[in-house]
């Protein structure tokens, strides 16, 4: 998955109901459908805590500050660019 599909993906599921913790615990109950996950197996389901990271980190009042732009497409790409530029970096 791309830096930019995983991205869209956080973005998209934490607006959703069930949200980034909701999809984390779904994601727990179907790994361990055979048992219980061992430490190291709960540390490769990472995407909520990646995720909370990036939407705080690189959030849209980061953007006004640095950019100096307000709402409106130009604001969106740009919130995405910065996200994907992120997840790059840090992950």
């Amino acid at each position: 998955m791309t830096d930019s599909k995983k991205v869209e993906f956080i973005e998209r599921v934490s607006k959703s109901a069930l949200g980034l913790e909701g999809l984390q615990i779904v994601v727990y109950c179907d790994r361990n459908r055979f048992g219980d996950l061992s430490k190291e197996e709960k540390e490769q389901c990472t995407f909520l805590e990646i995720g909370n990271k990036m939407l705080n980190e690189v959030s849209g009042e980061y953007i006004k500050q640095k950019y100096n732009i307000e709402n409106g497409i130009e604001f969106g790409n740009k919130l995405h660019e910065e996200r994907v530029k992120w997840m790059k970096e840090d992950f």
